[in-house]
Parts: structure tokens; C-alpha cells; sequence
């Protein structure tokens, strides 16, 4: 779990673990993360596409990773 995160972790503040964290908490719907973090939803967009490059995973468009991240962070107490 944590080799599967700690790209997030490097990847810094806008495309790192607390970004993907508020999304999978709401449920992987763009415009509720988007507003708990407090930025607009290209904002919003855009850190997940910054979290895809430092994943090299897709997360927005299917096969996403969502559901492994998901499981990474449960498992470590993260989510």
C-alpha cells in the first residue's frame, strides 16, 4: 500500500495524497471533492491529472485505479 501511495506522497500538495483522499471520500464525484477542497472543479481536474502523471494511472476515465488507491489508503489507516 504504501509503494502504491508514495508516488502521491512525492508528488506534492496539488496532485498528492490529500487531493485523491478527498475525492475517494466523495465517493469519486469531481464536484463534491472539488468543493471540499475549496477550488473550483477545473481546479479540481486538473490535480487529478496531475495525480495521474505522478501515478501513471489513469483516474478519471475507465480502467481507473480509484479502486486500488481506495484499498491503499484503508489499508493503511489513510481514509
Amino acid at each position: 500500500a504504501r509503494a502504491q501511495l508514495r508516488p502521491l506522497e512525492q508528488a506534492g500538495p496539488t496532485a498528492g495524497l490529500e487531493t485523491i483522499r478527498t475525492w475517494l471520500r466523495a465517493d469519486a464525484r469531481l464536484p463534491a471533492a472539488a468543493t471540499a477542497l475549496g477550488i473550483s472543479l477545473p481546479g479540481a481536474r486538473k490535480r487529478l491529472t496531475r495525480a495521474e502523471d505522478a501515478l501513471g494511472r489513469s483516474l478519471l476515465t475507465a480502467p481507473s485505479a480509484k479502486y486500488e488507491l481506495w484499498l491503499a489508503m484503508r489499508a493503511l489507516g489513510s481514509l
